[in-house]
């Protein structure tokens, strides 16, 4: 039983800490209102053991959490893969596991482009079908992405 609990345990940390780690990458300053700067400020369970904060996110294919704010419960969902349709109002990920999530995209949206380990403010119109990209967004019946992290190679 204590096993069952142990485990359950560390795999809620590594969610939370892989949508913290997901948000730091986009550069997110934590000054926004919306309760997805809460999972930020969760260590990665990974860089807690010094193992770098990169690690999990690696690994990661998508995960939803849920947090809760001031007005009540936020639920997030991460997503990374190749974007299969993007327009100037939506874009859909497929992950490695081939789960496909569309997000729409509006003018909240924060979009950036890391090269070669740099990560710098892009926009919608720059992200490209089969680019490779890391998408975090809330909502439940509807998606809507809050942060798009483009990798160019």
């Amino acid at each position: 039983m204590y096993r069952k609990v142990l485990v359950a345990g560390a795999t809620a940390a590594a969610i939370v800490g892989a949508g913290g780690t997901a948000l730091a990458l986009t550069g997110d300053n934590g000054s926004s209102s919306n309760s997805s700067t809460t999972a930020a400020t969760a260590p990665a369970a990974g860089h807690a053991k010094g193992k770098g904060k990169g690690r999990l996110l690696r690994h990661l294919s998508h995960a939803q959490i849920v947090t809760r704010n001031k007005t009540g419960f936020v639920t997030h969902d991460l997503i990374k893969g190749t974007v299969t349709d993007v327009s100037a109002t939506s874009i859909t990920v497929e992950a490695a596991d081939k789960t496909s999530e569309t997000f729409v995209v509006n003018g909240d949206t924060k979009v950036r482009e890391r090269t070669k380990g740099k990560g710098a403010p892009s926009s919608i119109d720059k992200v490209s079908k089969g680019d490779s990209v890391f998408v975090a967004g809330t909502g439940t019946t509807t998606l809507t992405a809050k942060h798009v992290v483009d990798v160019k190679k």
